[in-house]
């Protein structure tokens, strides 16, 4: 069973390309997006069931996320990735 700081430290260790893949496949597929990051840890040797990443991800929302900027992954999820943003 793998702790909340093992999933942390798991989502530090991914990729930006990963890290993307994930957001893009959670805003899809919530359920879809939990059992790709079981795999993820898995290959990493951390075992991790739908649960724990659904509990631990609640968890980290309720502690962390409520005023954390956007960095240039999320912000490039968000936007499709598009340069300059301006729809004008």
């Amino acid at each position: 069973m793998a702790t909340l700081e093992e999933f942390r430290a798991l989502r530090e260790d991914v990729s930006a390309e990963q890290q993307l893949e994930m957001y893009k496949l959670l805003i899809k597929n919530k359920q879809e997006s939990f059992q790709r990051m079981v795999e993820i840890a898995a290959a990493k040797g951390i075992n991790i069931s739908v649960d724990e990443v659904r509990s631990f991800l609640i968890q980290m929302e309720e502690e962390e996320f409520d005023d954390i900027e956007l960095d240039t992954v999320i912000l490039t999820a968000i936007t499709g990735g598009r340069g300059g943003g301006c729809l004008c």
